[in-house]
């Protein structure tokens, strides 16, 4: 790994250009270039050191020859790949972690709001009805998370404080403390008809595109929940709203989706038992500084020649 000082960084994007700007002095003197369009970005390309940002989509990175790191604002690297061009050399990180107690809270939040019926109480008392819904207890039942990183971690811990039983599917071998069982992900169709409820928080990769696609619902049972804190291709949104319309699922709550803004045209948006929310389970008031920090100390760590903490394997997808 190249050492020595980066004099200038570029931040991309208008999370990553307001953050710095609020959290600027972490990055000590260093010029920021702020770019918040894609052809801006493609304009410094060739001058780029160090870039934070998401969804740099490069047709060849070969022409950032002065690049030494690249940092993603969240966790996957599914927003910059396939990263055609890319040098082996450049060091990618992202911010793993930083928002897992965030979007664990937003899970369980979601969970408890589908098992008391929420969006059925709130539909009574728009229309002025006393309706009764009749509320699930989630205590003693088993919920199945597939993805067993930081996220899918804080998930467990939250829904055993709740009584919950806690599945984990992961990919690699070795148990997870945090689960009281813990699965190869090739299992996750067959655990699925175990589940009374169902936490996805795994990357996009090929391996997890549609994971939850027609026949895994099939295997589900008719009251079972699902959240979604992922990636919007992780779930068959089609296929899902198909078997909330046919009252087949107990309810699903995404905050992510194939294509983000969700086209109003997406069958998702009156499906019943269904609550939508716009990409923001990750969101918490101190994620921007804390991800400019990280930033800062990845920096000092490309210049020392050393690794950088949160690295991505391009290859993996994360």
């Amino acid at each position: 790994m190249r050492a020595g000082r980066i004099g200038t960084v570029h931040c991309y994007g208008r999370f990553a250009v307001d953050a710095v700007s609020r959290a600027g002095a972490v990055l000590g003197d260093r010029e920021v270039v702020a770019c918040r369009t894609p052809e801006s970005f493609l304009a410094e390309l060739d001058r780029v050191e160090a870039v934070l940002g998401l969804g740099m989509r490069v047709p060849d990175w070969s022409v950032a020859r002065r690049l030494r790191l690249i940092h993603l604002v969240g966790s996957g690297a599914d927003s910059i790949l396939p990263a055609a061009g890319l040098s082996p050399d450049v060091r990618v990180a992202a911010a793993k972690g930083l928002s897992a107690p965030a979007m664990a809270e937003f899970a369980v939040a979601m969970l408890l709001a589908l098992a008391k019926r929420l969006p059925e109480v709130l539909a009574s008392q728009r229309s002025r009805a006393w309706e009764p819904h009749h509320p699930v207890v989630l205590s003693g039942g088993t919920l199945l998370v597939a993805g067993a990183g930081p996220v899918g971690r804080e998930v467990a811990r939250r829904a055993k404080a709740l009584g919950m039983d806690v599945i984990g599917v992961r990919n690699g071998p070795d148990p997870v403390p945090e689960f009281d069982e813990t699965h190869p992900a090739g299992r996750f169709a067959e655990l699925a008809g175990r589940a009374d409820a169902i936490v996805l928080a795994v990357p996009a990769t090929p391996l997890t595109r549609h994971l939850l696609d027609g026949k895994v619902l099939d295997r589900c049972r008719p009251s079972c929940l699902i959240v979604n804190v992922s990636r919007g291709e992780v779930v068959d949104e089609r296929e899902l709203a198909g078997r909330l319309r046919a009252g087949s699922i107990g309810g699903a709550a995404l905050d992510v989706f194939e294509k983000e803004p969700l086209p109003p045209v997406s069958p998702l948006w009156d499906a019943p038992g269904a609550i939508l929310t716009p990409h923001v389970s990750w969101s918490s008031p101190g994620y921007g500084r804390q991800v400019v920090e990280l930033f800062a100390r990845n920096l000092e760590r490309v210049e020392r020649g050393e690794p950088v903490v949160n690295p991505v394997d391009l290859a993996r997808g994360y």
